[in-house]
């Protein structure tokens, strides 16, 4: 983590983030309210896999499934380095 307290993270303002483009899918969901589909999870979906992918870029050990603890990736790493040394 580069900032040590919460207070010292700077929020992207607008003129940080890059410029996207909205496209509608002409579709209809038989679940949804008035045929709408969701887009709350849209923003988390990614982070996960975000995540582990940075950490398989870090460790070279891939996690394909969560919670990535930081237990689990010791040890992930640990039987790793047992496997090499033999």
């Amino acid at each position: 983590m580069v900032n040590p307290a919460l207070r010292n993270y700077r929020i992207p303002a607008f003129a940080d983030v890059p410029p996207s483009e909205v496209c509608f899918a002409d579709t209809h969901d038989t679940i949804g309210p008035l045929g709408a589909k969701s887009q709350g999870e849209c923003a988390i979906n990614p982070v996960a896999p975000a995540i582990a992918n940075a950490v398989a870029n870090a460790t070279g050990a891939r996690f394909a499934s969560l919670p990535l603890s930081p237990e689990r990736i010791f040890a992930r790493l640990g039987a790793r380095a047992g496997t090499a040394r033999r």
